[in-house]
């Protein structure tokens, strides 16, 4: 991959990676590999934000950053190696795909600390582990989509099926299921991050199937704008997509890194810095809701309430029953899925018109 234009980008702008002997910069560097452009307005986009709140509170005459956009898999060491000739010290890797590579790399880089956005046990000393509990912005969708949705089909475009984006499915079974049971969901797997007329086309898919409510799990405004074009309603993706469908458009989760970037950039400098889990939603603030639009006052108090309940621990999103699709009870009622059972989920729910491939 070519490491070129946006692809590296200094704390005030363009910078080129230089050789290891040029690079001698006081001030310690850290590294963001990103699975898409910043220009997804999604997922990448969110992370780069995240990167500009830290340099404007930590401050530019204290680190400097580096972000490589658009990382494949089998570039990813190379990518690592050079960030770490160049003075990283500190690098977020901000994708599932990358865990394992960020493991191997951290084995290898001990004087490196890692973070990785999304991942499982095991670790290793030098690397924490981030995310944010997006499943319950899927929950709130859920229940808006059912109240919205005449055909009681919600249509999903999902990405990869990794346990994020199946408990991400799950959860928004789980919300519609608490206002109609009849709610089914169906999905189409776009196989990519980002790819707009992907993207398109599955939603496409979808909405020729009878469905007239669409969530995602891609990166891209292409799903909401498509809704916006055929005149059903649809939810963004990690950032606030109103302005990309605004008559479509009833809310987005937004992905907000900001706080956790300024503290783990604070901590390197203070010599605190630790392997951390960090797994925070809408009470901790990773996770955001902007205003609901294209909503009834009715069901915009519902959502509200339901954001409430989740912040206050009265809804659990993942409370017993669970029923997977072919019968088989997870939990009874009374009992909750713990964070690792979420966290590595590979089943589908009752209610979902699709299967996880192999």
């Amino acid at each position: 991959m070519m490491l070129t234009r946006r692809h590296l980008l200094g704390a005030a702008g363009t910078a080129a990676l230089v050789p290891a002997a040029q690079a001698q910069a006081p001030k310690p560097n850290i590294g963001f590999i990103l699975v898409g452009p910043v220009g997804d307005f999604g997922w990448s986009y969110q992370h780069d934000q995240g990167r500009q709140a830290m340099m404007r509170a930590v401050g530019e005459d204290r680190i400097s950053s580096t972000v490589v956009e658009s990382v494949a898999p089998p570039d990813f060491d190379r990518v690592v190696t050079q960030l770490s000739r160049n003075g990283a010290r500190l690098i977020f890797t901000t994708s599932f795909t990358y865990f394992q590579p960020t493991l191997r790399a951290a084995q290898r880089m001990g004087n490196i600390r890692f973070e990785s956005c999304t991942g499982t046990a095991p670790r290793a000393p030098n690397v924490a582990v981030y995310d944010g509990r997006f499943y319950e912005g899927r929950y709130i969708q859920g229940v808006v989509a059912a109240r919205k949705s005449k055909t009681k089909q919600i249509g999903y475009v999902a990405a990869f099926p990794i346990p994020e984006v199946i408990h991400g499915i799950n959860t928004l079974m789980r919300g519609a299921w608490s206002v109609d049971p009849a709610m089914k969901v169906r999905v189409v797997w776009a196989n990519t991050w980002f790819d707009p007329p992907k993207e398109a086309d599955a939603a496409r898919a979808l909405i020729d199937q009878g469905c007239d409510v669409l969530c995602q799990h891609t990166d891209s405004p292409a799903p909401l704008q498509l809704a916006e074009q055929r005149g059903i309603f649809g939810f963004g993706q990690a950032s606030d997509m109103t302005r990309f469908a605004p008559r479509a458009h009833l809310f987005s989760s937004i992905d907000d890194w900001n706080d956790y970037y300024i503290a783990r950039a604070r901590a390197l400098l203070d010599n605190t810095w630790q392997p951390t889990d960090t797994w925070e939603g809408l009470a901790g603030g990773m996770l955001r809701l902007p205003a609901f639009t294209n909503m009834t006052p009715e069901e915009a108090a519902e959502a509200e309430r339901i954001v409430a309940g989740i912040k206050s621990g009265a809804i659990k999103p993942f409370a017993g029953p669970i029923v997977k699709q072919d019968g088989t009870e997870v939990i009874p009622a009374g009992q909750v899925l713990t964070d690792a059972q979420i966290k590595s989920m590979n089943f589908f729910y009752r209610g979902i018109d699709a299967t996880i491939p192999g």
